[in-house]
């Protein structure tokens, strides 16, 4: 399916889930609009889309993916939340934007302007309860150093905003942890100077940190921090990864301190409950590793592993990152140790892994897209799947529809003839490639079984960023 005339789609992941007897998907487009369709026909939901709301010719390009959230409780109908920013389009106006299901604005929250950065909201809205009152609370983070929670009717609670002191790019991801009434934030930022504690004494942080952030009496609180020599633009994913069955904390880096620091090449985990690092991590990458990594079964070993892309870089800058064209995929077991990693055409990968049975086994597959289309890569090898190759640019699943997103993986059941497990890709890339956004539905050949800790961006298809219990 294609939704007709969409803008040029790139950082913004399709959203799915289930309201009543349909299914639906959501996406953001470069052009200011939110797309919301049906996930059976690909037709646009009556009063879709929809334009964020910014005066006429001012530039709202939607880079954060929608989460789809019962803002008012589960009998109610849901809501698309998502926010403005892009690194690909120039942006005048910041915000976060809440529909209702029939396309009509509930509400519009403005964000703010920091010196000498872009305005906007890159950070896709994480949905939770942060007070455990039963309350469903949005979080996000802001480039105006400020990290946010609005109540449903999109005001801020108090003790927010809560200023981090530099850009935040990372996606929130939400986890109430046992013994604690609400649930926890944590996050990735910018940093360039910020102070901060460290083995009793007061340091400054060039690079970023990873968060672990809790809201106790009306007040936000750093429970945990550790700062890294290089921005964290990943967005956490939150699972267990090893045989002691606590939660871990997985995070990659960005690119913007060259040449890179030692830290770019990385990928981090730490225990959710108090910080420490998991032993046999951070892990190394052949260069920034800007998607969230994938939690998951995926060989006959029966453990938990991590899955993550990376870009494959000749030297350490930006620019080396091009040179090959070439981008990698990496799965380590829980205790850090490398268990395969395959090349795929086209440089500088923003997209997400998602894990998913493909060929009617137990474990996963994994499914990821880079600048040269989507790839399906067998789970327990890494070797590729259905025809596609990393020798050229045309073996790919879609070929030249640019993914720098992560696809969804839903379950259309009670879709008549469409019923079943889908996979939604939306791709197309940034405007200067030149190819019109585009939204692509596939029926999986098989049916998966119990799904992973933490299989995809944002936990699961709604994208709320909270993850399962």
């Amino acid at each position: 399916m294609t939704a007709a005339g969409a803008g040029h789609i790139a950082q913004s992941s399709p959203t799915v889930a289930r309201v009543g007897d349909r299914t639906i998907v959501a996406v953001g487009a470069e052009n200011g609009y939110v797309y919301v369709l049906d996930a059976a026909t690909g037709r646009e939901l009556p009063g879709w889309p929809q334009r964020m709301a910014a005066p006429p010719g001012a530039a709202v390009p939607v880079e954060s993916s929608p989460a789809i959230a019962w803002l008012d409780g589960p009998g109610k109908p849901p809501s698309i939340i998502v926010g403005s920013g892009s690194t690909w389009v120039p942006s005048s106006v910041g915000e976060v934007e809440a529909f209702r299901l029939d396309g009509t604005p509930r509400w519009v929250f403005h964000v703010g302007a920091a010196p000498g950065t872009a305005v906007g909201v890159i950070s896709s809205p994480a949905v939770g309860d942060l007070s455990g009152n039963g309350q469903e609370d949005v979080v996000f983070g802001s480039w105006d150093h400020n990290l946010y929670a609005l109540d449903p009717a999109g005001r801020p609670l108090a003790g927010f905003p809560y200023n981090t002191g530099d850009t935040i790019w990372s996606s929130p991801a939400l986890y109430t942890l046992p013994g604690q009434v609400g649930a926890e934030i944590f996050i990735g930022s910018d940093a360039s100077g910020e102070a901060y504690a460290a083995g009793g004494a007061t340091r400054r942080c060039y690079g970023g940190f990873v968060r672990a952030y809790r809201y106790v009496d009306r007040r936000v609180e750093v429970v945990w921090s550790h700062c890294e020599d290089q921005v964290i633009w990943s967005s956490p994913a939150v699972g267990v990864i090893n045989s002691t069955g606590r939660l871990a904390v997985v995070v990659g880096t960005g690119f913007y301190y060259q040449p890179f620091p030692a830290d770019t090449d990385k990928v981090f985990a730490y225990y959710a409950d108090n910080g420490a690092a998991v032993p046999g991590w951070p892990v190394s990458t052949p260069g920034p590793s800007l998607g969230s990594p994938a939690i998951g079964v995926i060989g006959p070993s029966g453990g938990p592993s991590v899955v993550e892309t990376s870009w494959v870089c000749a030297s350490p800058t930006r620019t080396g990152c091009f040179v090959g064209y070439r981008s990698e995929v990496e799965a380590w077991s829980g205790d850090g140790r490398l268990r395969w990693a395959t090349k795929l055409a086209g440089p500088t990968d923003f997209a997400s892994p998602v894990l998913v049975p493909l060929r009617g086994e137990s474990t996963d597959d994994v499914l990821v897209g880079s600048p040269a289309g989507l790839y399906a890569l067998a789970g327990s090898t890494g070797a590729y799947l259905f025809g596609t190759s990393g020798a050229t640019r045309a073996a790919t699943i879609n070929p030249g529809c640019a993914v720098y997103n992560s696809v969804a993986v839903a379950d259309l059941h009670g879709a008549g003839a469409a019923s079943g497990w889908h996979v939604f890709e939306a791709c197309g890339g940034p405007a200067p490639l030149g190819h019109a956004g585009e939204v692509a539905d596939y029926r999986l050949p098989v049916q998966p079984g119990t799904a992973p800790a933490w299989p995809m961006f944002r936990a699961g298809p709604e994208h709320d960023g909270t993850a399962p219990a």
